[in-house]
């Protein structure tokens, strides 16, 4: 293993220099070509004056310069700091505050407002990612991008003339990711180089296939763990290819699977319902499939059926398997896969890995096969949350001498060492006085052929305590949507046949498409908007 992040990408572009390794749009990078690259990134950020131990903030979507920076940022021993780049100028403000950068780069469409939001002494970098690759695309964002006295041009720094690699302790921080900023302010996780490395040297063992036909199709972003650590830096670690998607588009990425040139994909329930919607997904190039991993949101085992049928049908042995980690904790902890596989389970630990359930009051371990708060130790762990010793302390708890993660996740361990993920704590409600999960809810919708998605959320209420409202989108059959009365009528029918009489809805409300967060997930925020709209 690497010391550090760029240690270990180095051994694979030297032991597979001509091998593909990035793709975006049209424009292909061999390993050779990506190093060339990241060390000219090297240089100019060296160049801006960036020693090492400082914070680098980077707020750009999955391009090429995102992917050259990261690595870029790790070679010469600074702190990636990855952040959304649709965050707010006000809030962008903070996150430099907090994490002390002094160095922010974004697209260019984006450059204007974070300019006049910073102060002076923050440096501004201006990427247009579209440039030497797509000329129309590169002159539209030219021309929708406001300028301003104060912005660097990324190509327009003159980079010094050679770069070293640093070798920093890899325990220390390495990386900052946001988290946890759906309902609140996010807090910002300190990851280090080995934590990731260790990830990532773990991550090919879950794919199976020769190294060269592994064309991962990254379309979680690298703001978040899950499409850095495992879209990104694991099959680069192993001399795989990774491709790039700036912004998920379904038409583009089935393109990319008709040509053979995505055969692994990581997403979240949206991307896969996304996919299997459109007939032109279908087709003997699914063969080429190898695998496909879901996280990120609850997953209904409906979805994952779908999935798998459909590649049967088209002669492929690839599978869609469900997995699960925080970004607290590199993002993928347990995942079932060829082999090790339960079906309704979130699969067994990677190597390296524990986990225990305690209660979630006490803090004391819980038998098997019985719910509580999912606990995460081992070599995967955050280094704690910046500038917040206080709450770093309060989520970790010791147990036989050896640390663990609290998750604030519900669930429970089986005899065979598979985790069942049921809820997050905080969506896990108390409805007369019975623990109620609303995942549960969806479950039983969801296998409904007329439900395409579903969201159940709980509303206070004075006798009960709280009553459930399920939210659903429906699917679109070969003569159209059905009435919703008659979808109502089953789906509450559904429920009562599977469910104990507390997990009856108390309403049902249907929407166009369920509001989410730009990586796909449950946006918690607008549905305490609908629920202020709802007559209970």
């Amino acid at each position: 293993m690497g010391k550090s992040i760029y240690d270990q990408f180095e051994h694979a572009a030297k032991a597979y220099p001509d091998s593909l390794a990035a793709r975006f749009e049209n424009k292909a990078w061999t390993f050779a070509e990506l190093d060339r690259e990241i060390d000219l990134a090297a240089r100019r950020l060296l160049a801006l004056g960036i020693k090492e131990g400082e914070v680098v903030a980077v707020a750009m979507p999955n391009c090429p310069e995102a992917l050259f920076l990261f690595y870029a940022i790790n070679k010469i021993g600074a702190i990636s700091y990855n952040i959304h780049p649709l965050t707010p100028a006000s809030l962008m403000k903070k996150h430099m505050e907090k994490s002390g950068s002094r160095l922010l780069i974004c697209l260019a469409n984006a450059c204007y407002e974070h300019r006049l939001a910073l102060p002076d002494e923050v440096k501004v970098v201006s990427v247009n990612p579209y440039v030497k690759v797509n000329p129309l695309k590169a002159f539209v964002l030219y021309r929708i991008s406001k300028r301003t006295h104060g912005i660097v041009s990324y190509l327009g720094i003159k980079p010094v003339k050679e770069s070293k690699c640093v070798h920093p302790d890899p325990n220390e921080d390495a990386v900052y990711l946001n988290t946890g900023g759906t309902n609140g302010e996010p807090k910002i996780v300190r990851l280090s180089s080995h934590s990731i490395n260790n990830l990532a040297l773990k991550g090919y063992a879950l794919f199976g296939g020769k190294i060269d036909g592994i064309h991962m199709l990254t379309a979680i972003p690298l703001f978040h763990g899950f499409g850095l650590a495992m879209g990104i830096h694991t099959p680069l670690s192993w001399g795989a290819s990774t491709v790039l998607v700036l912004k998920f588009n379904t038409k583009e990425a089935i393109r990319f699977i008709r040509k053979g040139q995505a055969t692994v994909i990581i997403g979240v329930p949206a991307l896969y319902n996304a996919l299997l919607s459109r007939d032109r997904f279908y087709g003997k190039w699914l063969r080429k499939q190898i695998v496909a991993f879901i996280g990120g949101d609850s997953v209904p085992q409906s979805l994952l059926d779908q999935w798998n049928t459909a590649m049967s049908r088209f002669g492929s042995s690839a599978r869609l398997f469900e997995g699960y980690g925080l970004t607290e904790t590199v993002n993928v902890t347990n995942v079932n896969t060829y082999g090790r596989e339960k079906r309704g389970t979130i699969g067994r630990p990677l190597p390296g890995i524990r986990q225990i359930i305690v209660d979630p009051e006490s803090g004391n371990p819980l038998p098997l096969g019985t719910s509580g708060e999912i606990c995460i130790g081992g070599d995967c762990l955050m280094n704690g949350y910046l500038n917040d010793p206080e709450l770093t302390a309060k989520s970790f708890l010791a147990f036989d001498g050896r640390k663990y993660f609290r998750t604030r996740d519900y669930g429970y361990i089986d005899e065979d060492g598979y985790l069942t993920f049921r809820q997050r704590l905080r969506r896990v409600v108390k409805i007369n006085g019975e623990t109620v999960c609303p995942s549960d809810v969806e479950d039983v919708a969801l296998g409904l052929f007329d439900v395409y998605e579903a969201y159940c959320f709980p509303i206070e209420d004075k006798r009960k305590g709280h009553v459930l409202c399920l939210a659903l989108v429906e699917r679109e059959g070969p003569k159209g949507k059905r009435k919703k009365e008659e979808v109502e009528e089953e789906v509450l029918l559904s429920i009562k046949k599977n469910l104990p009489p507390n997990h009856y809805p108390a309403k049902i409300v249907f929407l166009d498409s369920l509001p989410r967060t730009p990586v796909g997930k449950i946006d918690a925020a607008e549905f305490a908007k609908i629920e202020k709209n709802l007559d209970i």
